[in-house]
């Protein structure tokens, strides 16, 4: 622990001035903003969401299970792209997509698999939380093919444009760890929107749609069975999936009642096409901010400014200002688009916005510094255990704030 303080002898240094003061929480603001306005990609996997809301309504495990495969591919493909940018730094991982390393391609065979498992622990929490919603045994196969058919999609996808943005940025001299989580963790939402809606879809047809989505299932199922078979005795393989494997059971189950309160949401209050085209956008800012304060917190952890205590949070308030100051902009901001298509609803969505985001900011970053601080007095991997549960664990928070803030906002306007 490094001590604080002025040292015997030393003059007390003199704190800093209001302007610098305000000059760093400018440049910590506008970072904040920066880096929180990549969300806004969000808003076209909402407005997918929104637009087929209907077909979402079919079933009954549609909606619960909707969070679960956000959440779920996004812990995937941010494990995915916290090991490949790691890797391109210290030269085991090359950027080019054909004749690469074997740490590159056991890395991508175990996020393949991981995809797999992932999609059979999500169907197995979907089909235990669905249970209060009239899930039945006859909806279990549905569901399995649903959640495999939809990683499948996801992963051919999603990936591509993980290992794409991660090669380009690096090869121009960026810095992959700056650039590749934004863009891939932003469009990843939209991607996995549009392939569970066109699952939904195809599962809808019935005798022309529904054998495409068993193909997709089938293919996918023994593809990575054949990859596993061949890839066990790999080191990079056998690491990379077994430490993946618990954070990524603890995220399907928080992602679970994330989808069960979003349904609950629907039956309470209704999920307008505001809230529905706002919902991605939401959860992903509220995450960021946690990912802000907890590496912020981290780096001063470990640079010894500061001490691995909760009541440490008290010398991390600018930070936390920042990001909470810029998370309430762009929440204010999708307030704004959700309520283009019927403006007389603005007032609403935005004290729902705002009401939610107080509730879900302030649990966030409570959790995130506790998480900070637990990682660095255990030694914790950040990557495959702690920033996974944390994420999911702000999308909870996130959905819980805004059923929360839509009673309370309805009360009133009953009143």
């Amino acid at each position: 622990m490094v001590a604080r303080g002025p040292g015997r002898g030393e003059p007390e240094p003199k704190p800093p001035s209001q302007p610098r003061y305000e000059r760093l929480f400018s440049a910590l603001f506008s970072q904040s903003l920066g880096a929180l306005a990549f969300n806004t990609v969000g808003l076209l996997a909402g407005f997918v969401f929104a637009t087929f809301f209907g077909l979402f309504s079919r079933r009954a495990w549609s909606i619960l299970a909707y969070p679960c495969v956000l959440t779920t591919r996004g812990m995937v493909g941010g494990i995915f792209c916290g090991r490949l940018t790691s890797g391109l730094w210290l030269g085991t991982i090359e950027p080019r997509l054909r004749g690469n390393t074997r740490e590159f391609k056991g890395l991508y065979c175990s996020m393949m698999v991981l995809s797999a498992l992932s999609a059979l622990m999500m169907s197995c929490s979907v089909s235990l939380y669905g249970l209060s919603l009239g899930v039945m045994g006859h909806d279990v196969p549905d569901i399995i093919v649903a959640m495999m058919a939809t990683m499948a999609l996801a992963f051919l996808t999603a990936s591509l444009i993980t290992v794409l943005v991660a090669f380009r940025s690096f090869e121009r001299g960026l810095d992959p760890d700056v650039v590749t989580y934004p863009v891939s963790s932003s469009s990843s939402d939209v991607i996995v929107t549009c392939c569970y809606t066109a699952v939904l879809a195809l599962m809808e047809l019935e005798l022309l749609g529904r054998p495409v989505v068993y193909l997709i299932c089938l293919a996918f199922v023994v593809a990575c069975a054949l990859v596993a078979a061949r890839e066990r005795g790999d080191r990079v393989f056998r690491r990379t999936l077994k430490e993946a494997l618990a954070s990524s059971a603890i995220v399907v189950l928080i992602s679970g009642l994330t989808g069960t309160i979003l349904n609950e949401i629907n039956v309470a209050v209704g999920l307008g096409p505001g809230v529905c085209t706002a919902y991605p956008a939401l959860m992903g800012t509220v995450g960021d901010v946690g990912s802000i304060i907890g590496s912020t917190a981290t780096t001063k952890l470990w640079s010894g400014e500061i001490e691995a205590k909760i009541g440490s949070i008290k010398e991390h308030k600018r930070e936390v200002v920042a990001a909470w100051s810029a998370s309430a902009l762009m929440f204010s901001a999708y307030a704004l688009v959700a309520a283009l298509p019927d403006f007389s609803s603005l007032p609403a969505l935005m004290a729902t916005f705002l009401l939610a985001n107080l509730m879900a900011v302030s649990l966030t970053v409570l959790l995130a510094f506790a998480a900070s601080v637990a990682t660095y007095k255990h030694g914790l991997d950040p990557d495959n255990f702690v920033i996974p549960v944390e994420s999911s664990s702000a999308d909870a928070i996130t959905t819980l704030s805004l059923l929360l803030a839509s009673t309370a906002t309805l009360a009133l306007r009953v009143r």
